[in-house]
């Protein structure tokens, strides 16, 4: 560790502390406007089409420049009505139709009101009684992760849910898996895998619930390893068929 001294040569421990102090207090803070609380519950399954979209932000929003999204399994967005809020930290919408059975995704984007930072990201729920998901079919490839070699699943839980399948060719010191979600116009999602019973991890919580362009990243954290082990995937799901591809 670095000794602070005088031009003496003695420690000066006092002006070391101010100085980190100084160097903190004067760095910028940026903060992101991101849910906090949702409703429905991202992954939620309901019996009954909710009435209302609803989102509760860490960070006041500017509403202005701030947005929520309704789409449905085709990827198409409904039409809504935003509602009146009590609190610059909420966000609420009103379907104009019932929702029919199927996967949705909420596209939402936030403008922090403190300091214009944007956020932007997504969730899906199901509401019962039709298709749970979009998915149908395999695909797998594999990319180098470090000195990993991932290899990344897409395909459909026994639900019809979408189902992402991450393995490695050594999985010794693997602390935790996570997948870096995203496309442009929906934003990313940095998701926790549950690892599986025969070695592998898995998201699956239908986050893939629209068609086209999906990007995902498999992010490997190692004991005793600083850096995260990272692999880059890009693959598509066919609008018709379901069809996943790398």
């Amino acid at each position: 560790m670095k000794r602070w001294k005088t031009l003496s040569g003695k420690r000066f421990p006092a002006l070391g502390a101010a100085l980190l102090l100084l160097v903190a207090t004067s760095s910028p803070v940026w903060a992101h406007a991101r849910p906090q609380t949702s409703s429905p519950a991202p992954g939620a399954r309901l019996d009954e089409a909710p009435s209302r979209i609803a989102i509760t932000y860490d960070d006041p929003i500017d509403a202005s420049l701030s947005s929520v999204a309704l789409l449905d399994g085709a990827g198409n967005a409904l039409a809504t009505v935003t509602e009146p809020v009590p609190t610059n930290t909420q966000a609420e919408l009103t379907p104009v139709e019932p929702l029919a059975p199927g996967p949705y995704t909420v596209a939402w984007t936030s403008l922090d009101a403190s300091d214009g930072d944007q956020a932007q990201g997504f969730y899906t729920f199901v509401v019962s009684g039709g298709s749970v998901g979009i998915v149908s079919g395999l695909t797998q490839a594999q990319a180098p992760a470090a000195d990993l070699l991932a290899t990344l699943t897409v395909t459909a839980a026994g639900d019809g849910a979408s189902l992402l399948r991450v393995d490695l060719n050594d999985p010794r010191g693997v602390e935790r898996v996570r997948i870096r979600l995203s496309r442009p116009d929906l934003g990313e999602d940095l998701l926790d895998t549950r690892p599986s019973d025969d070695g592998g991890w898995l998201l699956g919580g239908n986050e893939v619930a629209l068609p086209g362009a999906w990007h995902a990243v498999v992010v490997v954290r190692r004991t005793n390893i600083f850096d995260d082990a990272q692999a880059a995937f890009d693959f598509s799901v066919d609008p018709a068929s379901g069809a996943p591809a790398f």
